[in-house]
């Protein structure tokens, strides 16, 4: 009797997660634009609140493929995070790169502010530093990222001529590698580089970073809001993975 009580407790508790998750995926749809990251917060969600309702009539290789895949997706999220609030900017360096993210319309997201937010710090603490605003223009926006990048920058006391936009890129590999052509053009030295994106980010972008022919960069996070950390960090999991597999 007392092992079916915790079982229904532990069942609970798990459906109440999942539902969470599920709900967080759906409401994104409402205050973000539509990516990879709300469906897959709906669908781990669906997928919890099976596992609680069916768990004990799976087989047992699918219980443990099930927590398995649950643990190592764990295990990536923290790694991501943790290495990526391991900042080592030295703010000597010759240019830094601002990774885009969402606009609603013309207005960035939530999550591009906080690295336009970073980068505004930045600024204050090494004024010489060359800004490259990088990031296209999705469906969803009205004018590139880049462009809303700079306005907003210029808004908050960054002059224009220390900015440069690269509005062409449509992904992580490709900011790094447009970026650097323009950067190659406008020193005619060697330089150093910083980036700044959110933290779960941050390993990816380092491996897309050298990829592109930075030889040495360094790295500034930009810390990522509540709701949207699940959906980002899912996504991301999926994306190094395809990294490391495809190299793109």
């Amino acid at each position: 009797m007392h092992g079916d009580y915790m079982k229904a407790i532990i069942k609970t508790i798990i459906t109440i997660i999942g539902s969470a998750i599920t709900l967080n995926g759906i409401a994104l749809f409402f205050v973000s634009n539509v990516n990879l990251g709300n469906f897959l917060s709906i669908g781990l969600g669906a997928v919890i609140i099976l596992i609680a309702l069916f768990f004990n009539k799976l087989a047992r290789w699918l219980k443990i493929l099930l927590i398995s895949g649950i643990g190592a997706a764990v295990a990536l999220s923290s790694f991501l995070i943790i290495y990526g609030k391991s900042d080592n900017v030295s703010y000597k360096e010759d240019a830094i790169i601002v990774l885009g993210a969402a606009v609603h319309g013309k207005t960035p997201s939530r999550t591009l502010k906080y690295r336009l937010k970073k980068a505004v710090e930045y600024h204050k603490q090494n004024s010489n530093a060359i800004i490259i605003v990088s990031g296209g223009q999705g469906a969803q926006e009205d004018i590139s990222e880049a462009e809303a990048m700079k306005i907003y920058l210029i808004e908050n006391g960054v002059k224009s001529d220390k900015i440069i936009k690269e509005d062409k890129s449509t992904s992580t590999t490709e900011n790094f590698k447009f970026s650097k052509e323009i950067l190659d053009q406008h020193f005619s030295r060697d330089y150093s580089i910083a980036f700044i994106t959110n933290e779960y980010h941050i390993l990816r972008a380092s491996l897309c970073a050298r990829r592109a022919g930075f030889e040495s960069t360094t790295h500034l996070h930009s810390n990522t809001s509540t709701s949207y950390l699940l959906s980002g960090v899912l996504r991301e999991c999926l994306a190094v993975v395809k990294y490391l597999v495809f190299k793109n």
